[in-house]
This record gives structure tokens, C-alpha cells and sequence, in this order.
């Protein structure tokens, strides 16, 4: 089974790669993490030389995310292939493509993430990929805790910040 996990920067994508992660999966899956850079449109910017800046900026900060990706599915599936593939583009345009190219069997997206005014307009990029997608394709939302257990989970995270912070 080939997998498309289609992320990109937002603090919700980690969520989503772990709920995908605590899945069990087939250990001949493979899997494509996969992350997409468009580009900056030229009237956000005064000049080209922070245009191409903020993009190198962009593109690392996508390696970045799928390689910490990559390694939360590989410390649960130790036995599936995984692969990163950062591209440069239109997001719904460059995750279909990716899977028609890698004759993917699913495409796994998060419900959203940094985009909004764009979702709210065009629809997202999640909704953009289910519709043209050539395969199956997953709107993962992660698991909504209930509301003392996110009170518990705080408080474990403040208290491993406190830690940090003595150290």
C-alpha cells in the first residue's frame, strides 16, 4: 500500500502525524510525507532579494516539519518505507500530481491548517485534493480529547517547560 501524507507547517500538523502514527498500518506500506512551498506572491514583498529569503525560509522550515514526520512514523512503524518529498507550488495542484506520479493508494491530509482565509475563498486544500484526487483520499482530524484530559495534558506541558527551563 502506498500512503501520501500531505502536511504542512501549521502547530496542527504534529497532532495529525501522530494520530496517523498510532494507527496500525501493513509493514509493506509505504509511505510519502510530503509537503509543498508556494511560492511568495511578489506583492507581499518590497524586494526580491526577502521574497527569495522568505522562501528559502519557507522550504526549510518544510524539510524541517516532514523530517520530524518522518521520524514519529518510523518510531511506530519501524517496518514500512518512508519517504519525504518537498515540492514547490500550488499545494492542491502538487499533491495530486504527487500521486498520480507515485500511483498512490490514499492521500492522508489534516482538516486544516494555517491557510484559513484561502479555505474560507477557494474551499482548502484538503477539500481542492478529496475532489481531484485520483485516489482514496483521508481528511484526518485528531482525536478531540475530552475536556479534563486536556486540562491534564497542560499541566504535563507546563511542568516539562518548567523543567526545560531550570536545566
Amino acid at each position: 500500500m502506498k500512503v501520501i501524507i500531505a502536511i504542512d507547517e501549521s502547530p496542527y500538523c504534529k497532532r495529525v502525524v501522530e494520530t496517523i502514527a498510532a494507527r496500525k498500518w501493513p509493514q509493506d506500506t509505504a509511505f510519502k510525507i510530503m509537503s509543498v512551498v508556494e511560492p511568495i506572491r511578489w506583492d507581499e514583498v518590497e524586494t526580491q532579494n526577502l521574497a527569495k529569503e522568505a522562501f528559502n525560509r519557507r522550504k526549510k522550515m518544510a524539510d524541517k516539519v516532514c523530517l520530524e514526520s518522518k521520524e514519529i512514523i518510523e518510531s511506530k512503524h519501524p517496518d514500512c518505507n518512508i519517504h519525504m518529498d518537498v515540492r514547490e507550488g500550488n499545494a492542491r495542484h502538487e499533491i495530486v500530481d504527487a500521486a498520480i506520479e507515485w500511483m498512490a493508494d490514499k492521500i492522508l491530509i489534516g482538516a486544516h491548517g494555517h491557510d484559513l482565509c484561502d479555505r474560507f475563498v477557494w474551499g482548502g486544500v484538503s477539500r481542492a485534493v478529496a475532489v481531484k484526487s485520483p485516489c482514496s483520499v483521508e481528511i484526518v482530524r485528531p482525536r478531540a480529547l475530552h475536556p479534563r484530559h486536556e486540562k491534564v495534558e497542560a499541566a504535563a506541558e507546563k511542568k516539562a517547560d518548567a523543567t526545560l527551563a531550570h536545566k
